[in-house]
């Protein structure tokens, strides 16, 4: 059976950081532990760490950092927050 992860595109490749991030965000939780059967979580934690994708809510970013990977160091939320807060110095 072949999941397509990204509905604009026809070709998925599950190990690149946007399918990544679009599964997370966007998957339902059978997603998530499809992505995790396949590519692993120290995997996962290290492509969503190394390249932050500003299309989280708080509540995710929340549920997904400390629940699916398991991530109990600070991160820099601003890089992943859809919406964030601009100076208004």
């Amino acid at each position: 059976m072949k999941t397509n992860f990204i509905w604009y595109s026809p070709d998925t490749n599950i190990n690149a950081p946007d399918t990544i991030h679009q599964i997370l965000m966007f998957g339902k939780l059978s997603d998530i532990a499809f992505l995790k059967k396949n590519l692993g979580k120290a995997k996962i934690k290290e492509q969503f760490l190394r390249y932050p994708k500003k299309i989280y809510t708080p509540a995710a970013l929340n549920f997904i950092k400390n629940f699916i990977l398991e991530i109990h160091t600070p991160i820099d939320e601003q890089q992943y927050l859809s919406h964030t807060s601009r100076s208004t110095r």
